[in-house]
């Protein structure tokens, strides 16, 4: 059958929510004009430093390669954390995202939690159980990448961080927050980026329409050798993210393209509300942390990395950890 875009090459791959059958060329071509568009929404092409915040998987693949596709490499750095989960993180796929990197132009900082943190992601959950602390690896894992890919956007004085979150990634976090009733943190999502601290690199996800399933078949037919393995805490303790992650792959089975109708009806509803909580006071300057000095949730004196550190034993609460 032939490619329904170019007319002339065998298609390849099958578009469920367009309907539109590829070849491989037009496939990659068309994700690359997607990532364009979102990029050109967020301002992208205006900064002068992007800090990519990579892990070796297929979306920081994709999301490297896309950018660097109609961005100078000049103006793009990337950033990895081992976290330190045994069996998860090897040294062989750090040296393959480097030479990967590298190819494209791109410096690789690498980090780790043990190095920045002082404790493995294995220490953290281990040392917390032994608390008996009903504590997710992915709650220690998702905040201190957090502060520590935002510490590294200050660092190289990035003008935003991009993330490799896709469409899958985007909607899922949309559910859990509307699932939790937390409009502060939902409105932080969609299109464009709400600073809420000083503190703060704005983060942005150039593949956040981007499914997760095209960034897999993209980073096969770009010859990516990507890491497969899940980590292991998912499967040993699913999230709730896990749970809304299965629903959503229904529906989106069920009727193709219901995950692009989700993002885009609510980029339309978030800036709406966005608007309307920027005349109050409900969006002020997020409160620092008094141990870390790091931005916390509003009325919170500690943040909830440094809460979980000292419940957790690994730190005393008059001892600052950065």
């Amino acid at each position: 059958m032939i490619c329904d875009v170019c007319r002339i090459r065998e298609a390849e791959i099958y578009q469920p929510h367009t309907g539109r059958r590829l070849c491989r060329q037009c496939f990659i071509e068309d994700i690359r004009k997607r990532v364009e568009k979102e990029a050109e929404i967020i301002g992208l092409q205006k900064a002068k430093k992007i800090l990519l915040a990579v892990s070796g998987g297929k979306d920081s693949f994709v999301l490297a390669d896309t950018l660097a596709s109609f961005i100078d490499h000049n103006k793009l750095i990337a950033y990895n954390i081992v976290e330190g989960i045994h069996g998860y993180n090897r040294k062989e796929q750090v040296e393959q995202l480097k030479k990967f990197l590298t190819d494209l132009g791109i410096e690789l900082i690498e980090d780790s939690f043990k190095d920045s943190v002082g404790y493995t992601l294995d220490e953290m959950v281990k040392s917390s159980m032994e608390k008996g602390l009903n504590v997710s690896a992915c709650t220690f894992c998702g905040g201190f990448r957090r502060k520590l890919i935002n510490n590294a956007g200050r660092m190289v004085n990035a003008d935003y961080v991009a993330t490799g979150h896709n469409l899958d990634d985007e909607v899922q976090a949309i559910v859990i927050n509307l699932i939790r009733g937390d409009l502060i943190r939902l409105i932080r999502f969609g299109d464009k980026p709400l600073k809420l601290s000083s503190k703060f690199v704005l983060r942005v996800k150039p593949l956040r329409k981007i499914y997760e399933w095209e960034t897999t078949m993209y980073a096969y037919y770009k010859g990516y050798n990507f890491q497969e393995v899940e980590c292991p805490y998912i499967t040993t303790r699913p999230t709730l993210r896990a749970k809304v992650r299965e629903l959503l792959y229904i529906l989106e089975e069920t009727k193709p393209g219901s995950l692009l109708n989700i993002i885009e009806e609510f980029d339309k509803i978030s800036e709406n509300v966005r608007k309307e909580y920027s005349t109050t006071s409900e969006l002020r300057e997020l409160p620092r942390c008094k141990i870390c000095g790091e931005p916390t949730s509003y009325g919170r004196e500690i943040c909830k990395n440094c809460e979980l550190l000292i419940k957790s034993g690994l730190l005393h609460q008059n001892l600052p950890i950065s």
